[in-house]
């Protein structure tokens, strides 16, 4: 790979990384606004139909009937479950809350390839979960009394930490007949069967509410976050193995958290530090476990991976 490659794989991946940082923040407050059923279909109706245009574009639309079977159950967990469980969570807790839970997901898919003798157990691996999930009660457990948080929320977190597992799972064998940008954009496709008639219950009301800088979060939202990071990270895993890609999954956290603290000024606790730093250490060590010969594939909000 040469230098400018280089320089241009890292900067998208370090890029969706970014994104992905803010977006617990903007979804954090654009649900003061913008009902969560509407957020969430608007959020994926730009994401579809950007990457509909770019399929189109490319003549890559055309999937076989019983692969599009696959993707609309799978859409179920991805992004219909995983979604809604993130964003009801993000609505009742702390964006860095948020952002360290979901940065486990990669332990969740460990775990679940464990079960499945997909993955061997190593004393690393298994030191590297303990140490993580520690981070995640310290978190939540003496968190609850900061503003903003609540063990419903991280509850809700949890819900769409498992909801992505399980897709990931069970998405291996469809990665082998269709590319990362038609299962992105038909799973987006499918959401909006769920999404269209709840959005229709909140009404349009919100319309009226809507202001500049709440747009700019929608658009922010289903432009970059839910289009534009996921190309990106596709981008630099053409280029990078998945055990890169998934450990530079641990900067979201940070992102999130450093940005909480600079833009919304929310304290940084000693809890909250430490625990974020054991969560980030115990994720680290497994996905630095060179012992290990047959990676799963790792889901970073709703993006598959690929080993």
């Amino acid at each position: 790979m040469s230098l400018a490659t280089a320089i241009r794989v890292y900067a998208a991946l370090l890029s969706a990384m970014t994104i992905w940082g803010f977006s617990f923040l903007a979804i954090k407050d654009v649900l003061e606004t913008v009902p969560l059923f509407s957020l969430l279909f608007v959020r994926f109706l730009l994401a579809a139909a950007l990457l509909g245009l770019l399929a189109a574009s490319r003549r890559a639309l055309r999937v076989p009937r019983k692969d599009l079977l696959a993707l609309a159950g799978l859409s179920a967990l991805s992004p219909v479950g995983y979604f809604l469980f993130e964003t009801f969570g993000v609505a009742r807790t702390q964006p860095s809350h948020v952002a360290v839970i979901i940065a486990t997901i990669p332990i969740a898919v460990y775990l679940i390839a464990f079960v499945r003798r997909q993955e061997r157990a190593t004393w690393r691996k298994t030191g590297g979960i303990l140490a993580a999930y520690a981070g995640i009660l310290l978190i939540i457990g003496f968190g609850q009394h900061e503003a903003g948080a609540s063990l419903t929320g991280d509850l809700f977190v949890v819900c769409a930490v498992v909801c992505a597992a399980a897709r990931t799972s069970l998405i291996k064998d469809i990665l082998r007949r269709v590319t990362p940008l038609q299962l992105t954009f038909y799973q987006f496709f499918f959401s909006l069967f769920v999404f269209g008639p709840l959005a229709a219950s909140d009404g349009f009301a919100w319309v009226g509410r809507l202001t500049t800088f709440a747009i700019l979060e929608i658009l922010f939202l289903g432009v970059l976050c839910s289009a534009g990071a996921f190309l990106a990270m596709h981008y630099a895993l053409s280029h990078l193995s998945a055990t890169r890609v998934a450990v530079s999954a641990n900067l979201v956290p940070l992102i999130t958290l450093i940005a909480e603290v600079t833009l919304l000024g929310s304290a940084l606790t000693p809890i909250k530090g430490i625990g974020t730093a054991v969560t980030i250490a115990g994720v680290l060590l497994t996905q630095w476990d060179r012992s290990s010969r047959m990676a799963p594939d790792i889901e970073v909000d709703g993006s598959i991976v690929r080993s």
